[in-house]
């Protein structure tokens, strides 16, 4: 079993990795005292897994709220209906909300958990590679909303996270990749040793090699832990998370969150970051083609849509880190080097 701390002082807690690591929630939820739990979930992971679930909370009284899958109902109206429900239940400050899902659920399920009575403890269970990797560690919640990704949300940490592996065996393999491409930034931001295993082990991640896979998780969350514990509220070091974000946001916001999914997008992302740091000549010519090929080699996308210039200025301009007329976007040195730089959204878009 990897136990990797986030480390918050008196807020610390644990992410647990391995296959069968949902055994750990049993003993966690005796230790935290827990009277009555909600699961959040969707749909599709109720029906596959559910019954695991069952057997670790079978001794307590269990809420079970089920959502829609898919990031088109992260949103307002899912939210309403999961309050509704909370309050019909009598839900009270000492319940343990639990999320069992991808980064949908957790995002939803955490806002939840940090509004609801002013704040509601919960635990994560994330059961897709990028919810795994990234979104449900660090403590970020929220919903979409019509006009941009993740404009309504809050910093709200959880008890635990608990990372089973075996949820990745039924993953679609579009959902897969989707995660990988998270997986790929850590390299790129500020491990260039990880990037290279990632490129020398491609074959095998593919494949699901269970030992690789622990190395990608773990290496990941091990890399988020270190940067939220210096930089929970994303003041200046976190920033650096955003890399092939701040144009991957737009691209879901202009398909309406429904054509492309949030991994390729951020795959699309890395790919403009790269263009963007070798034509301003910070990234050799040798580094944007190990980025694109790495990419390519992961059967993720690297070109990103088509779309007017004008659109994807008018979306960025919303974007949720633009302060002023300004965006840090994300840029690369080199490989396993990212830097933040203030740009317009002109000067962002100008190889778009």
């Amino acid at each position: 079993m990897k136990k990797i701390i986030v480390p918050l002082k008196n807020r610390s807690y644990p992410i647990f990795i391995d296959n069968g690591a949902l055994g750990q929630l049993r003993p966690l939820l005796k230790k935290k005292q827990a009277q009555k739990i909600v699961i959040l979930t969707n749909s599709t992971l109720n029906k596959l897994y559910g019954h695991l679930l069952k057997k670790q909370v079978s001794k307590y009284e269990v809420c079970w709220i089920t959502i829609p899958d898919g990031e088109k109902y992260k949103n307002s109206a899912t939210l309403e209906k999961i309050y509704k429900q909370l309050a019909q239940k009598k839900i009270d400050r000492k319940t343990i909300l639990i999320t069992f899902g991808g980064g949908v659920v957790g995002d939803i399920g955490g806002f939840i958990a940090a509004t609801y009575l002013r704040g509601i403890p919960y635990i994560q269970i994330p059961t897709t590679l990028l919810a795994q990797v990234d979104s449900s560690v660090g403590g970020k919640t929220g919903i979409d909303l019509p006009y941009g990704k993740n404009l309504v949300g809050a910093f709200y940490q959880p008890q635990a996270v608990i990372i089973d592996t075996k949820f990745l065996k039924t993953l679609p393999r579009r959902e897969y990749l989707c995660g990988l491409a998270e997986v790929i930034k850590y390299g790129l931001l500020g491990n260039a040793l990880f990037f290279r295993y990632i490129e020398k082990n491609h074959s095998l991640i593919l494949k699901k090699n269970s030992q690789v896979l622990k190395k990608l998780i773990a290496t990941s969350c091990a890399m988020k832990a270190h940067i939220v514990g210096h930089d929970e509220k994303e003041s200046g070091l976190r920033s650096l998370l955003n890399l092939g974000h701040t144009l991957a946001h737009s691209i879901e916001t202009l398909t309406n969150y429904s054509r492309i999914h949030h991994g390729e997008a951020v795959a699309m992302g890395l790919g403009y970051s790269a263009l963007f740091s070798l034509k301003k000549g910070w990234l050799t010519k040798e580094e944007h083609k190990r980025i694109l090929g790495l990419l390519k080699k992961l059967n993720l996308p690297t070109q990103w849509p088509k779309l007017n210039r004008k659109k994807y200025q008018h979306v960025l301009s919303l974007d949720k880190k633009a302060v002023g007329k300004k965006i840090n976007y994300v840029a690369l040195k080199k490989i396993g080097k990212a830097f933040l730089i203030p740009l317009t959204v002109e000067e962002i878009t100008k190889f778009i």
